[in-house]
């Protein structure tokens, strides 16, 4: 497998779809999401901002390309219907 220094061509972005459309795939995905930083921010390390860098370009991938506005505006509206946990007071 080469490295992926373009963008994936449409096959490979339907396999990842693919793979990641299942229940199973989706808790993985969230996994390595969470996993790779793609919800939290950047500290200055390196190492950290290569994580984040994949993590974006997963979702990238997943996405069929550059995530548009509308997109992001689908995830934000998805995060804001969220449960929030209950906090015991």
């Amino acid at each position: 497998m080469r490295r992926l220094d373009m963008f994936p061509a449409t096959e490979l972005i339907q396999q990842y779809r693919a793979t990641f459309s299942t229940r199973a795939g989706h808790e993985t995905i969230k996994h390595m999401l969470y996993d790779l930083g793609a919800f939290e921010e950047t500290s200055e390390f390196n190492e950290d901002v290569v994580l984040k860098n994949y993590a974006t370009r997963l979702l990238k991938i997943l996405a069929g390309g550059e995530i548009g506005e509308d997109s992001v505006d689908q995830f934000i509206n998805w995060l804001i219907k969220q449960p929030l946990e209950r906090q015991e007071e």
